[in-house]
């Protein structure tokens, strides 16, 4: 008998033995899985947050770009029909300071305009010293001379300026030929923009982390830009990475194919310039005319890490625990003996358990982490996207006046004048909604009729219509009356017909756009639906993520700000969609209003 507990002892203390250690191997493998597993997706969703950063003022610069581009050519219509001389810059110089002066937050220096030899005959701001001579010889102005066309714009390589106040300041021209009904040359006009504001207000303002920065290269000049630490700008691919950073320079050349994306490369540490780092790396192009740049936003990767380890400092706080919990239940064990194998199945199964829950809050605080980091990044940029969105508003209102001045409509055009401009008021309304997408402002909530609002829309989009001969079908129950802001459903009605519009544009065959609205269980109901080619069904559930667009010029906010608009009224909105088949997008408003939200007058 004796014998036979003491066998029985031994095979327990074995097994206990086996028991412990296996589990404490196993709580290693688990907690090097969670580790393993959380990295990777970490470092994927730290590149994808860089890559919407770099996306975001990747269109802002073209932005700017493009609103140079309209004041170029706002300008060129002052000559239109007239020779580039001193008189005739005396008769628009008014206009040419209003211009100028809508400039005023942008890098614009001075806007100088030459006539056909080469010679300024107007300069805002005033500079005596440029008007009258000649600059010929400019590389602006024989491009515009010999190579240029209506409506191009000139865009220069990398320089310094030589002289004035802003002597040794990084700048770019941009300049646009003046020509005749037959394309002869009548002269040009130029800007000089400094690009050092430009880098700040768009490059260097962007931060992530302690050492998380941007920079922008020239590809198609294979030249650098802009770099965070000023050391680079002005020098060749070569000269800046070779023969040290190989990879780095490798990279840099793969940008000439003008695709985005995400990477990495080893370059100097920022702490110890004498070391290197590893660097996480998004990167998205900027296409300006014939010239490709390409702007890139990267981190070190040691800095994610860090970020990383803080997240995970729960989970390992955690996982110490249980293993001083295991071992100290293996004591205690050791001297029940007997006992041990339903203790220790208790306390394993617990721990279990406790490891389980302690992963999924790990990872719910995680993602939570995220989308609060990305959303916060979404609205900083929004704010300078908005403010970059008047210049162009600013253009388009200022040549709608100097129009109406010209022409003095009468009848329809007039009324059709005044739509355009109760447009632009409204789209300046629309800005400052934008702007407070993220402060949850109050609705202003009144009665409004459904069917004259979308007659408004179909009459403002009718001359679009027929352009692209779409067929346009309206069945609305009359009187249709809801509670909602107005100024807000207008926007997301507008952005229905206009999604549904565009989504037709490649179509050869029927052309045919369908709104209608009725009354379901105290819901208004508004379905507009497309005979376009439809959304393929994996990008259907990202389809309302901001700046997620199917569309290639598309900024993809219209479907975000859509959905947030129809939220905040207590309604919803979904998408049915076949590939070849069109799309649907159905509205549900409750018609009394949103509950305790907004401000409805008395």
């Amino acid at each position: 008998m004796t014998l036979l507990r003491k066998f029985k002892f031994i095979i327990t203390l074995l097994l206990v033995v086996g028991v412990t250690i296996g589990t404490l191997l196993w709580l290693k493998h688990t907690t090097n899985a969670v580790r393993a597993e959380a990295r990777e997706r970490f470092f994927e969703q730290y590149n994808r947050q860089q890559y919407f950063i770099s996306e975001l003022a990747s269109h802002t610069i073209t932005e700017t770009f493009a609103t140079f581009h309209r004041n170029l050519d706002l300008v060129v219509s002052l000559f239109e029909g007239k020779k580039v001389n001193q008189l005739r810059a005396e008769e628009v110089r008014g206009t040419l300071r209003k211009i100028y002066g809508s400039l005023a937050d942008t890098p614009v220096i001075e806007l100088v305009v030459f006539d056909s030899r080469g010679t300024a005959v107007a300069i805002e701001p005033a500079d005596p010293y440029t008007l009258g001579r000649n600059y010929a010889w400019r590389d602006y102005f024989q491009w515009a001379r010999k190579k240029g066309r209506p409506g191009q714009m000139y865009l220069s390589p990398f320089m310094r300026m030589e002289g004035g106040q802003h002597r040794g300041d990084k700048a770019l021209i941009v300049a646009e030929g003046i020509y005749g009904p037959r394309g002869e040359f009548h002269g040009v006009v130029m800007c000089t923009l400094n690009f050092d504001e430009m880098a700040r207000k768009h490059i260097l303002s962007i931060r992530i982390g302690k050492h998380g920065r941007a920079w922008l290269v020239d590809t198609s000049n294979r030249t650098v830009l802009v770099d965070p630490n000023g050391q680079l700008a002005g020098q060749s691919f070569e000269e800046a990475f070779l023969p040290r950073w190989p990879n780095l320079f490798k990279l840099m050349i793969s940008l000439e194919n003008g695709k985005a994306g995400s990477g990495w490369y080893d370059y100097k540490d920022p702490d110890d310039p004498a070391r290197q780092v590893r660097k996480l790396v998004s990167y998205h192009p900027i296409r300006i005319e014939d010239r490709l740049w390409t702007l890139g936003v990267t981190t070190p990767e040691r800095e994610a890490e860090a970020l990383l380890s803080a997240f995970l400092q729960r989970q390992e706080a955690v996982a110490t625990t249980l293993l001083v919990a295991v071992l100290g239940v293996a004591t205690l064990l050791l001297g029940l003996l007997f006992n041990w194998n339903r203790v220790l199945s208790a306390q394993v199964g617990r721990h279990t358990r406790d490891l389980s829950e302690a992963r999924t809050r790990l990872e719910s605080t995680f993602e939570e982490l995220l989308v609060t980091k990305k959303v916060a990044a979404v609205g900083h940029l929004a704010l300078g996207l908005a403010h970059e969105i008047r210049n162009p508003l600013s253009a388009i209102q200022m040549n709608m006046q100097m129009i109406r001045k010209k022409i003095e409509p009468a009848g329809i055009l007039r009324e059709n004048f005044a739509i355009v401009e109760g447009e632009i008021q409204r789209l300046n309304r629309l800005l400052k909604n934008v702007l407070d997408f993220a402060r949850s402002q109050p609705l202003r909530l009144r009665r409004a009729e459904l069917g004259e609002m979308t007659q408004r829309l179909t009459k403002l989009l009718s001359e679009r219509f027929e352009a692209q001969r779409i067929r346009a079908e309206i069945r609305i129950e009359t009187p249709l009356e809801i509670v909602c802001d107005p100024e807000q459903i207008h926007q997301v009605l507008l952005n229905l017909l206009l999604n549904a519009t565009e989504a037709m544009e490649e179509v050869t065959g029927e052309r045919r756009l369908t709104v209608s609205a009725d009354v379901r269980d105290d819901m208004a109901v508004i379905q507009v639906g497309d005979t376009g080619n439809g959304i393929p069904h994996e990008k259907l559930e990202q389809l309302f993520d901001p700046f997620f667009t199917t569309k290639a010029a598309g900024g993809g906010l219209g479907l975000s700000i859509l959905q947030t608009i129809v939220l905040r009224h207590g309604g919803t909105v979904s998408v049915d969609s076949e590939p070849g088949h069109g799309a649907t997008f159905t509205v549900s408003l409750p018609l009394k209003g949103p509950s305790e939200t907004g401000v409805m007058p008395q």
